[in-house]
């Protein structure tokens, strides 16, 4: 297969009126468009829509997780765990991983000036599994099948649930490769690999670190999988140790890398609102990378390595994961101050997102001095309905609150790229006073729905605190439940958008915004077949600026 799977090359004209590519890429009609299509914005489109839908599914779960958590309050109790495990289980697999690589799917062959993503047809087959994977998952979570991964009284829904995840992982690769072949081999001439746009780098930073963490994640299934069928216990993969054995994800350091490609997006939309050439480019590429190095954490499974939160290692990685993200902060910054920054939604989102995760970041720390005693045990806790009366053999409830700020920072980087790329996404820009207002609601449910979780977390070394449980855990299910909104919002946004892009063509120019550095602002809106007319030659990371200042036109 090669890299495009075409053999023509799309006819020379501008970005917005070339039709010369119509030849090259024939478009099906009407439901052929969607389950046959190899088209990059298409299958972007999919996994967008798609994976908001989950998102719903999977914080609405979270919340009524916590509501369970509130003493004398049960909404059907006896499945608070299998609340807990699909929430953080579809936190990660059907909203963030799948919502940032069809933003990219979408997204990076325009920043890079490809015609297509690398192998459309495996691009499709990764969508296409993903979504199959993600129906199993959910089903397999239904009482009447088994009940998810924890019920080992269930062989068959134990089983189910091992081969969606495994789908999950194994399909989210796939996709992740196509993204990351065409930052490495379909860059169009003279753009050298640091010259790409820094939601394109961060994907390739991303795309590592998934490369190194999820199959990781995929041998943990296997070891469940001998032990579930054929009833061997071992050390590895013991019914008892099923979730444990794969909670590690979930934690820091490793459950950063879900937020890894936020601040590619974050950096893209302060740079283009800077309206401006970063003048310290190179310290952001540096921060994203040093940001996806201190999120390896594979090896952090305290089931195999009991001793882990003790070490040097994981006590120095999780108390730098604030580095990278200040130093990202503070280079934007100076980079609005340098330039003529105008302000708008895709604006504020990244800044709430960069908020977020620098809380997040901070959060780790404590966890990471492994002698404070906020050890990661989830039966112990969830024995007695989440109450803290348990809570000295170990509280996790101090890397949930982690994981909730992380995931509302992830998700805000997530909605300014929804924002800010619109137009080349859905064909039409999204009401920018919506996109400031969910600003703000994604930052007060993410404070919500981690912050209280926090202080619990350390009940286990201040007794008194068990008296505020039941207000914290109300806090952390109404910040939950507001996340839930936001998602629901942004996913009614994005299809009313498209719908109405598609009945009512806005006509939008090139450059939406009218202030585009990068390549995908040289591309129709939304982009024709074949993506480019004739592109600019690349000599630097902003070539339309470096266009507009030679007074070339688009």
């Amino acid at each position: 297969m090669a890299i495009t799977d075409t053999h023509t090359t799309p006819e020379i004209g501008s970005g917005a009126s070339a039709t010369g590519g119509s030849s090259a890429f024939p478009q099906p009609r009407g439901i052929a468009a969607v389950i046959g299509t190899g088209d990059h914005k298409t299958l972007g489109r999919l996994y967008i829509g798609f994976s908001l839908c989950f998102g719903v599914l999977s914080l609405a779960l979270t919340a009524l997780f916590n509501v369970n958590g509130v003493k004398d309050m049960s909404v059907m109790a006896d499945h608070s765990f299998q609340f807990f495990t699909l929430g953080q289980v579809g936190l990660a697999f059907l909203l963030l991983i799948p919502l940032f690589v069809g933003i990219a799917t979408a997204v990076v062959p325009l920043q890079v000036g490809a015609s297509t993503i690398a192998f459309p047809r495996a691009a499709a087959a990764a969508f296409w599994a993903w979504l199959v994977s993600a129906v199993l998952l959910v089903v397999s979570y239904v009482p009447a099948v088994g009940g998810g991964i924890w019920e080992t009284e269930s062989k068959d829904g134990s089983l189910l649930t091992q081969l969606a995840l495994l789908g999950l992982v194994l399909s989210l690769l796939l996709g992740t490769v196509c993204v990351v072949t065409t930052v490495i081999a379909l860059r169009t001439a003279g753009m050298h690999l640091d010259q790409v746009p820094l939601f394109s780098w961060s994907m390739l930073v991303a795309g590592g670190v998934w490369l190194f963490t999820l199959p990781v994640f995929a041998a943990n299934l296997a070891f469940i999988f001998i032990d579930t069928k054929y009833g061997a216990p071992a050390l590895f993969g013991t019914a008892s140790k099923q979730w444990s054995q794969l909670s590690w994800l979930f934690t820091q350091p490793a459950a950063f890398v879900l937020a890894i490609p936020a601040l590619g997006i974050v950096g893209d939309a302060i740079t283009t609102f800077s309206r401006g050439r970063q003048p310290l480019r190179g310290a952001l590429l540096f921060s994203i990378g040093l940001f996806g190095a201190l999120s390896l954490g594979a090896y952090a499974q305290p089931v195999y390595f009991p001793g882990v939160y003790l070490q040097w290692v994981f006590v120095s990685q999780t108390a730098a994961l604030f580095v990278p993200v200040l130093l990202l902060l503070g280079t934007l910054a100076y980079g609005l101050k340098s330039g003529s920054a105008k302000a708008g939604s895709p604006v504020l989102l990244a800044f709430v997102s960069l908020l977020l995760l620098l809380l997040a970041s901070f959060a780790a720390i404590p966890f990471g001095l492994g002698r404070l005693g906020l050890q990661y045990s989830p039966k112990a806790v969830l024995a007695d309905n989440l109450a803290l009366r348990q809570a000295s053999t170990g509280s996790p409830l101090y890397t949930w609150g982690v994981l909730a700020l992380l995931g509302a920072g992830a998700l805000a980087g997530a909605l300014a790229g929804l924002y800010l790329w619109g137009p080349k996404i859905a064909g039409k820009k999204h009401a920018d006073g919506l996109g400031s207002l969910l600003a703000i609601i994604v930052l007060v449910g993410g404070i919500l729905a981690g912050a209280p979780l926090l202080v619990l977390g350390f009940a286990n070394r201040t007794a008194s605190l068990a008296d505020s449980a039941n207000v914290m855990f109300q806090a952390a299910a109404a910040g939950s439940a507001v996340i839930a909104f936001v998602v629901l919002v942004a996913l009614v946004v994005s299809l009313a958008s498209r719908v109405s892009a598609l009945s009512h063509p806005a006509g939008l120019d090139d450059d939406a915004w009218g202030f585009g550095q990068t390549l995908e602002w040289a591309a129709g809106s939304p982009p024709a077949p074949g993506n480019f007319g004739e592109l600019p030659h690349v000599t630097s990371p902003e070539p339309l600026l470096d266009l507009a200042e030679s007074g070339g036109t688009d």
